[in-house]
């Protein structure tokens, strides 16, 4: 049984990792700005309210924990530049800190595959998206190097799991409800939110050294454009949701 928090551990992304770890009968401590935590409530789950941006928060938290799960984001305002870079580069940095300050085994960062995604396979990493999507690509691929020059600097058990864009295999709906069949956001580069806790419980379980970055798209596309077998190697995790239908 593990001490683990999950920052960032209100959202939806967060759901069904909480779930796998609460059935594994570690003990949860979930991090999140939200004051309504949807997640179940059991004897080895709690919450904590308090902002990564604030490194004393982060602190008291990380404090005794075996195991830290980065998952927090600026969802609040993603038009917000200045508030994107607090959250998600300045937020990584003091999740980081903190870790390492309170002697944390390793932390498991969530990055996004969709960032490093191309139509050329061979060509499929730091690729920020013009537009609206460029900050957050950019603070993205920030906190991926964050965590590899904490790992380098101070021998810290690191990884960084490039998610695709989640959605739910089994409904065949993303996150918010719509059709799978209507979705044409990142379509080859989809990862079920299932799928995804796996991965995470396995992290947690499986025991690994140094620096990682494991691709975790389910996508049968993604394979000629992403290599999928680290996770298999380092972590005995591969998808089993491959959107074949799609």
């Amino acid at each position: 049984m593990l001490n683990i928090l999950i920052v960032g551990g209100a959202g939806k992304t967060a759901e069904s990792i909480v779930d796998l770890l609460y059935e594994a009968k570690h003990n949860v401590t979930i991090f999140d700005i939200s004051k309504n935590n949807p997640q179940k409530k059991g004897k080895n789950i709690k919450s904590i309210q308090g902002d990564i941006r604030r490194y004393e928060e982060i602190d008291h938290a990380a404090f005794g924990k075996d195991i830290v799960i980065h998952l927090a984001i600026n969802i609040r305002d993603t038009q917000n530049d200045e508030l994107s870079f607090q959250t998600n580069v300045y937020g990584t940095y003091n999740v980081l800190r903190c870790a390492q300050k309170s002697g944390v085994k390793k932390v498991l960062i969530a990055s996004s595959a969709p960032v490093h995604l191309t139509n050329a396979a061979g060509q499929c990493d730091c690729i920020c998206s013009p537009g609206e999507d460029f900050t957050y690509d950019l603070t993205k691929n920030i906190q991926e190097i964050i965590a590899q020059r904490f790992s380098q600097t101070y021998a810290m058990n690191n990884l960084v799991l490039r998610l695709g864009h989640i959605v739910d295999g089994r409904t065949e709906k993303d996150l918010n409800g719509l059709p799978l069949s209507e979705l044409s956001y990142c379509r080859g580069g989809w990862v079920c939110r299932y799928d995804v806790a796996r991965a995470f419980l396995n992290s947690v379980e499986n025991e690994f050294t140094g620096y990682h970055l494991v691709n975790i798209v389910g996508s049968y596309q993604a394979a000629s454009k992403l290599d999928l077998s680290i996770s298999k190697k380092l972590i005995n995790f591969e998808c089993t949701e491959k959107f074949e239908l799609y």
